[in-house]
Formats: structure tokens, C-alpha cells, sequence
């Protein structure tokens, strides 16, 4: 049991024994500590971790760090092919639409085990928990291992997205310009390189730069959902303003040899993949004010935001892409 028996304002009354948590700690046994813990701390200390980390993130902080993950534009735009190629317009709404709905209900119950299970290594202590009797080890290595998989290899993926889209930009000032794959890949470590000094901050410069980033981010996402039906020249090629409702959300585009419906769940890769970065108020709770209520609902703001925002980028592109065929085929690398 914690000391609380010092003098001061902030004294507690509750010991770590009886927090509301789910512990990997057998009944009956007790964390011990020499001094007063924070309410954070003691949820920590229930759990069987002692605290480490400096608690600089709050709930939009938290936020601001799993959008950025999302990075919604990059991501879409490197994703855009799997929707609309697969399937069509068809494939863009209805197939993120669907996907959204499931991944909302992960977020959810992943938000659930971070109110219990507040700790930085959130879903392989969760897996250990969780697991039958004897196997949450293994559950546990599984789960960590295929996570940091994830990490890995997510933010390249991330980072080239960026490169390509650079190079594209760079593209259409220069339409005689056309990237090489040895410039993709020299920008992407350079960009890599950058994120890694930027990760490197110490924790409440990192907070504060995230949190100015996702409201750039965000900003931005905003602009581009005003520009594209705004800008677009349907009419300029004796088109409607808008590709019909019922063409949109009916119309699909045999980019595959497999039914339909098949086509429709293939588009589901392009959801999965932007959206996975809501797990990272989970990762963050040790380091998060009042972690196991402002982490869990990180979560749900970003899988809720990130869904929508993104669901509305599918649509105003699908309504006024023109030919499918040539967004696909474009030479900028990208559609």
C-alpha cells in the first residue's frame, strides 16, 4: 500500500489495492510504496507497474498525436487506388462507410481496455490479462511483436506516401518532370530522418508540437473538402457540377474479376490501413493526465474524427472524379 500519511493539500485517502482495474497482479497481492502516489500513479501501482514516465500528455494532446498517425491526406491519397480501383465510386463510399462501422466498434472496446488497463504497453498487457489461464504470455509476445510490426513498418509506408506526393506536386509546376524510384525512396529516408529528431523531443515539446500540428493537419483537411467540389471543372467538359447520386453509389467499376461484393470488401485494405493509428492514446497513457478517462476517449475522438473526415474525402472526390480510368493510370504516380 502506498504512504499516505503525509501532510499537504494533495494528500489521497485510497490505496492502490482497491483501485477499479483490471491487474495481472494475483488477489491478494499489494504494490508498496514509500511515498504518496498521485491518482495516476496509483492506478499504475495496482496494476503492478511502477511509474516512470513524465505526465505531459492530456486529452487533446493525446488526440492530436493519434491523428497525426492517421495522417489522413497522405494516407488517402496513397490509398485511393485500392478504393477506387477495386470497385469504383461504389467501392469509395459504401466500402469506407461499412469498414468505419467495424473499426468504430474496435475502437470502442480498445478504449474499454484502456480505462482498465491504462499502461504504455497497452495491447500486449491487455492480451496478457485477457488471455486464458497460462497462456497470457504467449498472448502477450504475440501481440507485442505483431504491434511493433506495425510500427515499423506503418510509419515508412506513411512517410513514402508524403515522398510521392511531393514528387507529384513537383510533377504538375513541371509537367516534363516525371519521379524516379531511386528520388521517392531518398526523399522518404530524409523524411524518415526528420521524424526521427522529431520523435526524439522531450515529452511536452512533443505534445505541443502535435497539438500544432493536428490543427494544421486539421485546417487543412478542411480546405481540401472545400476546394475539390469547389474547383472542379465538370462543366468546363459539358458535365453536371456532380457525378449523379445514383452513379456514385451505384455505379461499380470492374477494376477486378471478382464479384462484385468481393470488390466491395477488397476496398476495405484502403480503410484498415488509413485508419490505423487510433490505438496510440492507448501507448501514451502512462505518459497522460487522468489516463484512464482522457486515453480511452482519445481513442474514440480519433476513430470517430478520423472516420468521418476521411468518409467526406471519399465523397467529394467520388462526385467529381471524371474518368476513372485516367486517375488510375495517371503519371504522377499517384491517382
Amino acid at each position: 500500500m502506498a504512504d499516505l500519511h503525509g501532510d499537504g493539500p494533495q494528500r489521497r485517502q485510497k490505496s492502490a489495492a482497491v483501485e477499479q482495474v483490471t491487474s495481472v497482479l494475483a488477489p491478494g497481492e499489494t504494490p508498496v510504496f514509500d511515498r504518496e502516489l498521485t491518482a495516476d500513479e496509483e492506478v499504475l501501482a495496482a496494476l503492478g507497474y511502477k511509474p516512470e514516465f513524465k505526465r505531459e500528455f492530456s486529452l487533446w494532446t493525446s488526440f492530436c498525436v493519434s491523428f497525426a498517425v492517421l495522417g489522413l491526406l497522405p494516407s488517402f491519397a496513397s490509398t485511393l487506388y485500392y478504393g477506387m480501383g477495386y470497385a469504383g465510386t461504389p467501392g469509395m463510399v459504401w466500402g469506407w462507410l461499412i469498414a468505419m462501422f467495424f473499426i468504430q466498434c474496435v475502437a470502442m472496446s480498445m478504449a474499454e481496455l484502456c480505462s482498465s488497463m491504462p499502461t504504455s504497453g497497452g495491447l500486449y498487457y491487455a492480451a496478457a490479462v485477457l488471455a486464458p489461464p497460462g497462456w497470457g504470455p504467449l498472448a502477450a509476445w504475440i501481440t507485442g511483436w505483431s504491434n511493433w510490426l506495425a510500427q515499423v513498418t506503418g510509419a515508412p509506408s506513411v512517410d513514402w506516401a508524403m515522398a510521392s506526393m511531393i514528387l507529384s506536386a513537383a510533377s504538375i509546376r513541371d509537367p516534363s518532370y516525371v519521379p524516379q524510384h531511386y528520388q521517392t525512396f531518398l526523399l522518404t529516408t530524409l523524411i524518415m530522418l526528420i521524424h526521427g529528431v522529431i520523435s526524439s523531443m522531450p515529452t511536452r515539446w512533443l505534445a505541443n508540437f502535435n497539438s500544432v500540428g493536428s490543427t494544421f493537419n486539421i485546417i487543412a483537411l478542411i480546405i481540401v473538402l472545400i476546394m475539390i467540389p469547389a474547383a472542379n471543372t465538370r462543366e468546363d467538359q459539358g458535365l453536371p457540377k456532380f457525378t449523379p447520386a445514383s452513379v456514385v453509389w451505384g455505379n461499380f467499376y470492374e477494376g477486378t474479376d471478382f464479384p462484385k461484393g468481393v470488390s466491395l470488401l477488397m476496398t476495405f485494405v484502403a480503410v484498415i490501413w488509413t485508419m490505423s493509428g487510433y490505438d496510440a492514446p492507448f501507448h501514451l497513457s502512462e505518459e497522460c493526465s487522468n489516463a484512464n478517462i482522457a486515453s480511452p476517449r482519445a481513442i474514440v475522438l480519433t476513430s470517430g474524427v478520423g472516420g468521418l473526415m476521411g468518409w467526406f474525402l471519399q465523397l467529394v472526390v467520388a462526385y467529381t472524379v471524371v474518368d476513372i480510368d485516367a486517375a488510375l493510370e495517371s503519371d504522377l504516380g499517384l491517382p
